[in-house]
C-alpha cells in the first residue's frame, strides 16, 4: 500500500504462519481456508473509515447465504457466526493523510475447507456445514463483486444499516470489555459511527466503540 499499489488490490495466500485477529489474537490459518487483504483507498474521512468493514462484513454474510445456503449472521463488531460458532473474522488497519484516509488494509480469513483448530470448537467451516468442499476462487470472486458494487456513495452512507440486516448481536444482553473496564447491558443500536449502543440495567444508553463483546450465551466477538 505504501509502495503506491492500486485501490483495491487483493492479496491471497494459501495458509498463513502468522495470522492474528483482533487484540493480536493467534487466527489459525491452516490449508483450505480464504485468506485476503484488500487494499482499499475511500475518499473519506478517518472517523468514516469503519464503513469499510461494516460493508464488507454485509457482502460476505448476503454471499454466504445467497449462493451457499449458510445462514451467516454478523456479529459486532467485526465476526461473521453460524449457529454460535465463528466462520470469518476480519482485521482493519489504515494510515491517513492529512484529513483523508491514504488507505485501509482490510484482512479477511474464512474458514472454507479447512479443519478449524480442534482447540477452538466454537469454530466452524463452510465444508462442515454444507457437507462437500467449496471452491475457495468462488467465494472470493463473488464476494469481491458484491462488494466492489457497494462501494459507491450511497453504498458507504448505508453501510451500517444494512450491516444490521444479519444483525446477530442487537437484541441480545452483551458484556463489552473495553480498555477503560466492563460495560454490561442490552445491544439495542448500532450509531452512523459503528459504534454499539447499550441499554443498561437503570435505564442509561451507553456508547461502547471499541471492545470484546460477549453475548449472554458466552459467545465472544
Amino acid at each position: 500500500a505504501r509502495a503506491g499499489c492500486p485501490h483495491l488490490t487483493v492479496v491471497v495466500a494459501d495458509r498463513q504462519t502468522a495470522g492474528r485477529g483482533r487484540m493480536r489474537r493467534t487466527w489459525a490459518s491452516g490449508d483450505g481456508g480464504l485468506y485476503f487483504t484488500m487494499v482499499l483507498r475511500p475518499e473519506l474521512p478517518p472517523q468514516q473509515a469503519h464503513r469499510l468493514t461494516f460493508r464488507a462484513g454485509w457482502a460476505l454474510a448476503r454471499v454466504l447465504r445467497e449462493d451457499f445456503a449458510i445462514p451467516a449472521a454478523l456479529k459486532w463488531p467485526n465476526d461473521l457466526l453460524v449457529e454460535g460458532r465463528k466462520l470469518s473474522g476480519m482485521l482493519s488497519e489504515m494510515e491517513t493523510h492529512a484529513d483523508m484516509v491514504s488507505f485501509v488494509n482490510l484482512g479477511i480469513g474464512v474458514n472454507v475447507n479447512n479443519d478449524p483448530d480442534p482447540e477452538a470448537p466454537e469454530a466452524v467451516s463452510i465444508r462442515t456445514l454444507s457437507g462437500r468442499p467449496v471452491p475457495r476462487k468462488r467465494v472470493l470472486a463473488r464476494f469481491l463483486d458484491v462488494f466492489a458494487a457497494g462501494l459507491t456513495p450511497d453504498g458507504m452512507e448505508n453501510a451500517v444499516t444494512q450491516w444490521k440486516q444479519y444483525a446477530l448481536t442487537l437484541g441480545r444482553q452483551v458484556r463489552v470489555v473495553t480498555l477503560r473496564g466492563v460495560e454490561e447491558g442490552k445491544a439495542v443500536d448500532v450509531d452512523p459511527e459503528g459504534a454499539l449502543i447499550l441499554e443498561t440495567a437503570s435505564g442509561d444508553l451507553r456508547r461502547v466503540v471499541h471492545g470484546d463483546c460477549f453475548h449472554a450465551d458466552g459467545t465472544r466477538s
